[in-house]
């Protein structure tokens, strides 16, 4: 990411934040901004923004995690910046397995402190130039009361995360894709079904 104020291209739906990197103080931060948004997509906006700085309160100092610098107004959150690549950006082969190992640690700690992701996916991992690796984006994240004891929606949600790794994994190091078993697999092809009809009525609704 250049160090230089930037707006990225437009979100690909009205249901997504206008994201830009602004400098402080010779760091990049990355802004979230639902202000020009109307009605019920700003309502949404608030709500996505709430939960996701709800998740990165609770992930504060985690190894992989940004650091969340809080809200610069009710619809724009403000996250640090990571100099880094999308794992989206790399060809299949061609990313080391430590770095899946690395995202693998990142998630034990994230489950550890009773957050799920539940958007696992490989533009939301992102790849430093030394091989680090972080996770962004928990707008749809599920934050369990008592870490210890996260309820049986976080769970599950935790095991999609999982299950999202193991894909990723296998689609990077050419190895055969893992297919969901047993009452998850049930669970996670009846979410899949869910996910891909909410991502269609966003298309018609927001678009």
């Amino acid at each position: 990411m250049p160090m230089e104020n930037t707006t990225l291209k437009n979100p690909r739906n009205k249901s997504k934040a206008h994201i830009r990197f602004e400098l402080r103080a010779g760091k990049q931060v990355a802004v979230k901004d639902y202000s020009s948004r109307r009605g019920v997509i700003k309502l949404y906006g608030r709500f996505t923004l709430t939960n996701e700085a709800r998740a990165y309160a609770r992930l504060s100092g985690a190894p992989g995690i940004p650091a969340c610098y809080g809200f610069k107004s009710r619809d724009i959150l403000e996250i640090e910046s990571i100099p880094s690549r999308p794992l989206s950006s790399f060809k299949p082969g061609a990313v080391p397995a430590e770095v899946f190992k690395k995202l693998e640690q990142v998630l034990a700690v994230m489950h550890s402190r009773g957050v799920a992701n539940g958007d696992v996916h490989r533009s939301n991992v992102l790849v430093t130039d030394s091989g680090e690796v972080y996770l962004v984006d928990f707008a749809h994240s599920f934050v369990a009361r008592n870490p210890k004891k996260p309820g049986l929606l976080t769970r599950r949600i935790m095991e999609l995360d999982l299950h999202a790794l193991a894909r990723i994994r296998a689609r990077y190091l050419r190895l055969p894709e893992p297919y969901p078993q047993g009452v998850f697999g049930f669970l996670y092809l009846a979410l899949s079904s869910l996910k891909k009809g909410f991502k269609r009525l966003k298309k018609v609704l927001f678009i």
